[in-house]
């Protein structure tokens, strides 16, 4: 993957993966122009920078939230308490292994991975696995690209609830991190369904929704001493933290049964996440 910004190179870099993609707004085929790909149908254009296929820059909304968070000086803050969090489930990889361990053990694979953040776990996984990782935060598009200058990778900045990408092509659908903060969670698995091969799996995880339930505020009724903590202390700032606390009652596990009916639910880290595991029907 070219990281040099000559327009050319990045296009050129695209050039064979043409087929796999589609424009979200029509679902026309795109093509390659000089500086973008164009859609054939209603003529919408996207760029393509340092390698990275940009779809949709700014985001509204949740969407619009977790961007903002993730891209501003608060998440390198807020990091402290993740590593915590993994350091209290055995390290970082034993913790994100008990939901990557649902992805099948075969070659040659073809991942989607949706809000792939900072790629922190590409390296564990096979070489000859290729990745297709779709984000809306422009820093962490940008780390993970740092991460996969040696495996076969294709970022792209965009939303869950409209992957610019063809039907049916993925072996296998992971998202770690995002999926209760999505603008419309049911919509962006209705996507990932989509662009899955028959029988491939779907692998979502995150932190429980009412997580702030446990916390010693909430118990004592006292629920804004725990929004101070977790908006000040753990940094996640008032526009994270309001939205925390406003979707504190999604039910994810009702929310993936609409779509995929035999879902399976299981609580990971300590009772701290949960991992949700479907496939898409034959």
């Amino acid at each position: 993957m070219s990281h040099t910004c000559e327009a050319d190179g990045d296009i050129s870099s695209w050039a064979g993966d043409l087929h796999s993609l589609r424009c979200p707004s029509c679902t026309g085929t795109l093509t390659a122009l000089p500086s973008t790909l164009s859609c054939a149908g209603c003529g919408a254009g996207y760029p393509i920078r340092d390698g990275i296929l940009v779809i949709k820059e700014r985001a509204e909304e949740n969407n619009g939230v977790a961007q903002e968070f993730y891209d501003s000086p608060l998440w390198p803050r807020f990091r402290f308490w993740e590593k915590f969090t993994w350091f209290c489930n055995g390290g970082e990889r034993r913790a994100r292994n008990q939901v990557l361990k649902h992805l099948p053990d075969r070659p040659n694979l073809r991942l989607l991975d949706v809000a792939v953040g900072d790629g922190v776990y590409l390296p564990w996984m096979p070489l000859d696995w290729q990745v297709v990782g779709i984000d809306l935060t422009w820093s962490q598009l940008r780390a993970c690209q740092a991460r996969a200058e040696t495996r076969p990778v294709r970022l792209i900045q965009g939303e869950a609830e409209s992957l610019p990408l063809q039907d049916g092509q993925f072996d296998a659908v992971l998202s770690i991190g995002a999926f209760n903060y999505f603008n419309d969670p049911e919509g962006a698995l209705r996507e990932m369904v989509r662009v899955a091969r028959p029988g491939a799996p779907i692998v979502i995880s995150d932190e429980l929704p009412n997580l702030t339930d446990r916390m010693l505020g909430h118990k004592l009724g006292m629920p804004a001493l725990d929004r101070w903590f977790v908006s000040r202390l753990m940094h996640l700032g008032d526009g994270f933290t309001d939205m925390v606390e406003r979707l504190r009652g999604l039910n994810v596990r009702s929310i993936a049964s609409r779509v995929l009916p035999d879902i399976q639910y299981h609580e990971v880290w300590r009772g701290v996440g949960y991992v949700l595991v479907g496939r898409v029907p034959d």
